[in-house]
């Protein structure tokens, strides 16, 4: 009957011990499920950015290329020598 107490004690601690694994598992949970939300909502803004970084970029390419090969706009090639218009 010495062992008794005993026992009352290591049952008394495993059941406490339980109940803080339980309430612990169930805050891990639940900061896993805030932290999915987080990243996904992160990524989805990010992700957004980088398409419109990337369209920037081409635009940008784009224009310097329209640019870079377009004849050059000299009002004199388009009606001769300028002398020639004068009144």
């Amino acid at each position: 009957m010495s062992y008794l107490p005993t026992w009352i004690l290591v049952a008394i601690g495993l059941a406490l011990l339980g109940l803080v694994l339980t309430r612990a598992l169930r805050n891990v949970r639940r900061f896993g499920t805030t932290a999915a939300g987080v990243n996904a909502r992160f990524g989805d803004r990010t992700s957004t950015l980088r398409a419109r970084t990337a369209a920037l970029r081409v635009a940008v390419k784009q224009t310097r290329a329209r640019w870079k090969h377009a004849p050059a706009d000299v009002p004199s090639n388009s009606r001769g020598r300028q002398e020639d218009d004068r009144g």
